[in-house]
């Protein structure tokens, strides 16, 4: 299924504050004391390759146990299998879209629709927020203010500071516009990239999670079968579009966390002892070492 992107839809207002971050240690991989590697791979570029057949998807890099420079961050583990499985469930609903089934009736054409547009639904949004999750991991950011967070609150949440303040009104956090802030990439997202996720969301949350479901509309076999294609590409054109914005911040982190990590071992090759390397990493800010 060729996937292009897919025009933005109606805005809304988002008024979640961008707090400022670090970068922590876990967003590199580590050999000892030397930096190999960042911590974190392209999701979202590899989806967006693969879903436009331009690439494919990987399998995690194996050569390399954690201890010894292999990659510690869980999102991303979680990440790649998520990738792979919305491959195998994209190629599932155009196959059996444009494909005949002589097996099957009205009623079990209708079923497969909504569980092929259910499974479509709920894995975009999952691979959205794992692929913010893995950023958000390479951040001083504490995990257990996102780790549970469904994609809704990443985009829009209330404080969890000012929540533990009798009678004080929290006010609302952005996850995804604190991530892109520091790279200038805040209208891009919140005047495109977040209203894509948030119609994603709203839709899996009505549609293909908890008691909300599509309802049955027994028809024809081609006519299921049409509307499971119509509906998909209509999620997927909008996936596709969120991931080109997802894309983009992942490149900006990787190029900014590759030239710090690149410093960072030259000057432990030149003598500069562990102790003193308790830097202030920056992102979008180039590391300048100050004796």
């Amino acid at each position: 299924m060729m996937i292009n992107n897919t025009a933005a839809p109606a805005k809304r207002e988002w008024n979640g504050s961008h707090h400022s971050w670090s970068y922590r240690q876990h967003a590199f991989r580590w050999l000892g004391e030397e930096i190999v590697g960042v911590n974190l791979l392209p999701l979202a570029s590899e989806m967006r390759a693969w879903m436009r057949q331009h690439g494919h998807l990987s399998l995690m890099p194996a050569h390399a146990p954690p201890a010894m420079g292999g990659f510690t961050n869980p999102y991303t583990t979680s990440g790649v299998t998520l990738q792979l499985l919305m491959g195998r469930i994209i190629n599932a609903a155009y196959e059996y879209g444009t494909t005949d089934t002589l097996n099957h009736n009205e009623i079990d054409a209708e079923v497969e629709r909504v569980r092929l547009y259910n499974e479509v639904l709920m894995s975009s949004a999952r691979l959205c927020e794992v692929a913010i999750k893995q950023l958000l991991y390479c951040t001083q950011i504490p995990e257990a203010r996102y780790g549970r967070m469904a994609l809704g609150a990443l985009l829009e949440s209330p404080c969890p500071d000012c929540k533990r303040k009798n009678g004080k009104t929290p006010h609302l956090v952005s996850f995804v516009g604190t991530l892109a802030h520091p790279f200038h990439m805040c209208l891009a997202f919140e005047q495109c990239a977040m209203d894509h996720m948030a119609i994603v969301n709203r839709l899996r949350n009505s549609e293909a999670a908890h008691s909300g479901v599509q309802p049955l509309t027994i028809r024809s076999i081609e006519a299921s079968k049409s509307k499971l294609m119509q509906d998909t590409q209509e999620v997927l054109e909008g996936f596709v579009h969120m991931l080109s914005h997802l894309e983009d911040l992942e490149s900006k982190m990787l190029e900014d966390l590759t030239e710090k990590a690149e410093s960072i071992n030259a000057l432990k090759r030149n003598g500069l002892p562990a102790e003193d390397c308790n830097f202030d990493l920056v992102p979008g800010q180039r590391f300048v070492f100050v004796t």
